[in-house]
């Protein structure tokens, strides 16, 4: 449980940091994105909401809520929605 706090403390620090300096960086397997200005906003929500959704997948784990896995679901599709709109923004 250690290392899941270090991860999601340590991706909370620096989307906030990044969010500090007008900047985002998103990561996958089609390589490294890197948008700065307003776009970087969407970006930085989108990371922040994965975490959430993260935690509360965690948190369905342990309760088997099914208001907890309807609010995983929805915080992913929304910070996916959210990333998308600012890579597209950033990128064009």
């Amino acid at each position: 449980m250690a290392i899941v706090a270090f991860v999601v403390g340590l991706l909370l620090f620096l989307a906030f940091d990044n969010a500090a300096s007008g900047q985002a960086t998103y990561a996958n397997r089609l390589g490294v994105f890197n948008v700065s200005g307003p776009a970087s906003i969407f970006v930085n929500v989108g990371i922040v909401g994965l975490v959430c959704s993260f935690l509360s997948f965690i948190m369905y784990l342990f309760n088997r809520s099914p208001l907890l896995l309807k609010s995983y679901k929805f915080i992913g599709a929304a910070s996916g929605v959210f990333i998308f709109i600012g890579l597209a923004w950033g990128q064009a």
